[in-house]
């Protein structure tokens, strides 16, 4: 009850006094006088003469929900059943309901937040107690505890049934989806509150049956011949409980509805004639008599009740009432075409991709061809410029053309072999046939420098194309990857799409879209399209706990880059939330008299719930081997990070080292890739040295031997597969840290003991630790770049 103040002046306009008067809530007035009209009606109904537990059902579940009026509901509730005629079973129901009130009135009760189970069991528990001692004062027989666990099921069940109906009445503004299971409760719900009429007749007319009739010509309006057959079959079917066993009003009501909503595109008129020429069939079927099963004056009543609603309403209904069926409609017509069309598309990157990679490749293997050709044109220099003019050119180049072509290959072999040519490294049959044995010497030196320079780069150039062949064939395998697991690998989960729709729309939040993917490892993720919050944080206060109760696993919403939000609308991507964590400590020592260490390292968090754990040695110390793990150690993050395969984006690093510079330039790789949902771990050495894990009672090594990158062209790394558990410590370390130990001790088993001697579960203390006992293996001198790095896997309590 909202309140004015108002204010009157005196004879000389001054403000004398203000009046405050309370102003009224007609609209809430008049939402208090419909709710105790439902509770009054479905006091009301009672089915096979004795049997009315609804309206305790009903109050059960409105007083969950509205302690403050509780009182109001219980006089409307037992109004309705003192309506029926002070009866044995009135009082029955009328001392449960109170029975409840009390219950409700229970201080620690009224605090706290009444679930539906709990007024279920509250409704249940009541009847039974009532039942019981209604039926030990009567004398008590075995049927009537049959029926008094009977009537407790069905008030115990009917709580259930009625929820959706009094979510809907409290939450009318703010609800636009009804599930399957919510429209099936309100039908019900109607149904029972045309019983609720009971034998009530006004100028001659049974409201019983107008308001059934309306009822069902509404529904079949609305929802077409699948809704008014359903709500017809079930109206008739309470109506026949209600009275005198009536099949023919099932079946009468079932047709009746079923054709009214076959004819709803011809308009309230047409359904409305459909509805009583069905009639009008089924009374000459069921009677062979024109005695109407249903009244025509109750029919055309109700006809004009359904040509009265107001056109705003019926479309709030149809829409309410669509909305689920479209969502469904849409995802089942659209998903499986823009999948296929996604597919097609990726596949057609695809193989453009693996064309260039062909076409780079052809190169390549053309430029090696021609590479053998120069030779050719080489030797064509020297006698083009040596022998063009001397006078036994005829003799040599065409007369004795094979053995000037022998005679030019032995001194390329030569200068090729020994770097220069000298005289009595020549034949004698050359000398004498050669008249200008010097000249044809520094032409043949000075050709074979400019080819072998030439050729050198040659060999560059055709290096990288070699390298982006294989980049490119590597995206087009990524993108096949990617079309495959499209293809095959995701499933939609509608029933969840529907669920969390449903859930968010029961709390007042506009959703556009949900979409619920399971992919093939099982994970969970769900992108949700909403209207803006204004900052009120609506995805992480409501959205995702609704998410994670529905999913039934852990969900949290990805961090700020993925939440696209705008004016608009708003997208939010939820994923399953990591069960693990990873805490990394880091223990570094350069060489001694060296500017920097060489060793660099990276422990960061990449697509997909994994963790990345990667050391690299550069080759040497100081600045130049810092350069060269740093790019090992940059290039890996970039490459996992944007989604690639691990093995290509080993190959590709290792190719860049190869072509980076004509020096020789590698590093070693020691990376540990660790999910974690669900807490398995891969471990990659290239050339690395040993890890070591320590668990609670033991410690683990894990070693692979492999040259670093930068020295083969091609290389095959193994993966090592480990399970962690919580407390788990991966310990990694560079070849100096174990080079260090004394040439006498086992480097691997000296380092399990000093992992296995300090117990503690900080990560920064035991590389710390590890450290301080290698320096004093080595005097306290770092004779190389020395790094530990140590990361410990905990699992937070929440998870």
């Amino acid at each position: 009850m909202q309140r004015g103040a108002y204010s009157y002046q005196g004879l000389e306009g001054q403000a004398i006094r203000r009046m405050t008067i309370p102003s009224i809530g007609w609209k809430q007035l008049i939402y208090e006088f419909l709710a105790c009209m439902l509770c009054f009606l479905m006091g009301r109904a009672v089915i096979f003469e004795e049997v009315a537990p609804f309206g305790v059902a009903l109050y059960a579940n409105i007083i969950s929900r509205k302690k403050k009026n509780a009182a109001v509901y219980l006089v409307a509730v037992i109004a309705g059943f003192v309506s029926l005629g002070l009866q044995a079973f009135v009082l029955k129901y009328a001392l449960t309901t109170c029975l409840l009130f009390v219950y409700s009135q229970i201080p620690f009760v009224r605090r706290k937040e009444w679930s539906v189970l709990h007024a279920a069991l509250a409704a249940g528990i009541a009847l039974m107690m009532v039942n019981i001692t209604y039926a030990y004062f009567r004398g008590m027989l075995f049927y009537d505890l049959i029926l008094a666990g009977l009537e407790s099921i069905i008030g115990l069940v009917m709580v259930y049934v009625f929820n959706p109906t009094v979510d809907l009445i409290i939450n009318i503004k703010s609800r636009r989806v009804l599930a399957n299971y919510e429209a099936i409760g309100i039908a019900v719900f109607l149904a029972l509150l045309t019983v609720g009429f009971w034998k009530t007749n006004l100028f001659g007319l049974s409201l019983r049956n107008v308001f059934a009739t309306a009822l069902v010509l509404v529904s079949a309006y609305i929802g077409g011949a699948g809704m008014g057959a359903a709500i017809g079959c079930i109206v008739g079917l309470f109506l026949s409980m209600a009275t005198q066993p009536a099949i023919e009003l099932i079946g009468v009501f079932t047709v009746c509805g079923m054709m009214a909503g076959a004819f709803k595109d011809l308009g309230r008129a047409g359904s409305s004639l459909a509805f009583i020429l069905s009639n009008a069939f089924m009374t000459f079927y069921i009677n062979r008599s024109t005695v109407t099963i249903l009244s025509f004056k109750e029919i055309a009543t109700s006809s004009c009740i359904l040509l009265l609603v107001s056109p705003r309403a019926i479309e709030y209904v149809r829409a309410l009432w669509d909305a689920g069926l479209s969502l469904a409609r849409d995802g089942n017509r659209y998903t499986s075409k823009l999948k296929e069309l996604t597919v097609s598309r990726l596949e057609e990157f695809s193989r453009v991709f693996h064309n260039l990679a062909q076409a780079f490749s052809q190169i390549s293997q053309s430029d090696v061809i021609k590479g053998k050709e120069s030779i050719n044109r080489l030797l064509d220099v020297v006698a083009s410029e040596v022998c063009i003019g001397c006078t036994f050119y005829r003799n040599c180049w065409q007369r004795n053309f094979y053995a000037t072509y022998n005679y030019m290959f032995d001194l390329i072999g030569i200068v090729e072999s020994k770097g220069n040519i000298r005289k009595e490294d020549l034949s004698e049959d050359f000398c004498k046939a050669c008249l200008r044995v010097d000249q044809v010497i520094e032409a043949v030196t000075q050709a074979y420098e400019a080819y072998k320079f030439n050729y050198r780069w040659q060999q560059k150039i055709d290096e990288c194309r070699s390298l982006v062949a294989q980049q490119l064939e590597g995206v087009s395998k990524v993108i096949t990857r990617l079309a495959q697991q499209l293809d095959i690998d995701i499933r939609f989960k509608k029933d969840l799409e529907e669920s969390i729709l449903l859930e968010l729309d029961k709390r007042g939040i506009r959703v556009k879209n949900v979409t619920v993917i399971e992919k093939a490892d099982g994970r969970m993720e769900v992108n949700i399209v909403k209207k803006p919050c204004g900052a009120r944080r609506e995805c992480t206060r409501i959205i995702e706990k609704v998410v994670r109760e529905v999913v039934k696993k852990p969900m949290s919403c990805k961090s700020d880059e993925s939440r696209i939000c705008s004016k608009q609308e708003c997208v939010l991507k939820f994923v399953e939330a990591q069960r693990y964590k990873v805490m990394t400590g880091i223990a570094r020592k350069a060489r001694e008299f060296a500017d920097v260490c060489g060793d660099n390292y990276s422990s960061i968090q990449v697509d997909d719930g994994k963790y990345l754990l990667v050391l690299s040695d550069g080759m040497g110390s100081g600045s130049r081997a810092d350069a060269q793990s740093s790019i090992v150690v940059s290039l890996l993050e970039n490459f996992l990070e944007a989604g690639f395969d691990l093995n290509l984006t080993i190959q590709t690093v290792n190719s860049v080292l190869i072509l980076r510079s004509r020096e020789e330039i590698f590093a070693t790789a020691d990376l540990c890739v660790i999910d974690l949902v669900t807490g398995s771990a891969d471990f990659i050495k290239i050339g690395a040295a040993s890890t070591f894990i320590k668990k609670k009672d033991t410690v683990k090594v894990i070693k692979a031997p492999a040259l670093p990158m930068g020295i083969l062209e091609d290389i095959q790394p193994e993966s090592v597969k480990e399970v962690l558990e919580d407390g788990d410590m991966i310990v990694m370390v560079t070849d100096g840290v174990l080079d260090s130990v004394d040439v006498h001790v086992n480097p691997e088993e000296w380092m399990v003991e000093v992992i296995s001697k300090l117990d503690s579960c900080n990560p920064q203390e035991l590389a710390d630790h590890i450290m301080n006992e290698v320096l004093k293996q080595a005097d306290g001198i770092a004779r190389d770049d020395m790094t530990v790095m140590v990361s410990r896997i905990w699992k937070p309590y929440f998870s």
